[in-house]
């Protein structure tokens, strides 16, 4: 063992080592993601363990988790029930777009022969709802597959800010949904998938990409189909060209 395998800190100098404060050291150990310190009489020591516990719990932090989180990971790394590098390559799989919709940067001039036709105004539009960024002469699409939504709507008669409006629409209701979901998968599944390992939740996490997309748009369409329909029945949508209360559109049966 080397001697700085043996070197022993007080919490401050442990602070001072790691950079991490005294009082959020504390918090740790309050939390039990750091492992108590050796008592010698009335003073606490700290090892190089100590040290490995608190850069592991600042890449995890990095990396988006709470502190519950990184303590129950913990646990399981203690007990051998998981691997660091599993976790990371799963959390890694997780972290990759389920979709081919990228972010796209683009040049001034590959944007203008894309808008070419287009109504003037309409990149100030894009540039304002957020679905394009400007970055010196470039500009990033960072939801090319929104930008294309967005585009197709304009097309055909939705402005700008009302086909944006209406993508956060379903991205508030379609993310309450997917945290519905993820809780009604671990009610049901979460013990299997904890015996299994990550390996069984990479195996579940592959199945479930597609499936999640095709369940999404298959859904939606049959859910916004109904209710246009209804709309329609109810007399509060018309036929695109209709005559609605002027008075010139031809009456029923002539």
């Amino acid at each position: 063992m080397t001697e700085q395998d043996e070197a022993t800190y007080t919490i401050d100098q442990l602070a001072a080592h790691t950079g991490v404060p005294s009082r959020t050291i504390r918090f740790y150990q309050s939390k039990g993601a750091l492992p108590a310190p050796v008592r010698r009489g009335r003073k606490a020591y700290y090892d190089a363990t100590h040290v490995e516990r608190l850069e592991l719990i600042a890449r995890l932090q990095d990396r988006g988790l709470q502190i519950r989180a990184i303590r129950n990971l913990l646990d399981q790394l203690d007990c051998g029930q998981a691997s660091l590098e599993d976790w990371l390559g799963f959390e890694a799989e997780l972290r990759t777009p389920w979709s081919e919709d990228v972010p796209q940067l683009m040049s001034e001039e590959e944007l203008q022969e894309r808008l070419a036709g287009r109504p003037p105004g309409l990149l100030a539009a894009l540039v304002k709802a957020g679905l394009l960024e400007r970055e010196a002469n470039q500009y990033l699409a960072r939801s090319p597959a929104l930008l294309r939504m967005v585009l197709t709507l304009e097309a055909n008669g939705i402005d700008v800010e009302t086909a944006h409006a209406a993508t956060g629409i379903l991205a508030r209701h379609l993310s309450k949904a997917a945290s519905e979901l993820s809780l009604h998968f671990q009610e049901h599944i979460g013990e299997r998938i904890r015996e299994g390992g990550l390996d069984n939740s990479g195996q579940l996490l592959s199945a479930l990409k597609p499936v999640a997309l095709d369940a999404a748009a298959v859904i939606f369409a049959q859910e916004i189909q109904h209710a246009l329909e209804q709309m329609l029945h109810e007399g509060r949508l018309a036929p695109v060209g209709s005559a609605r209360g002027d008075g010139e559109g031809e009456k029923p049966g002539k």
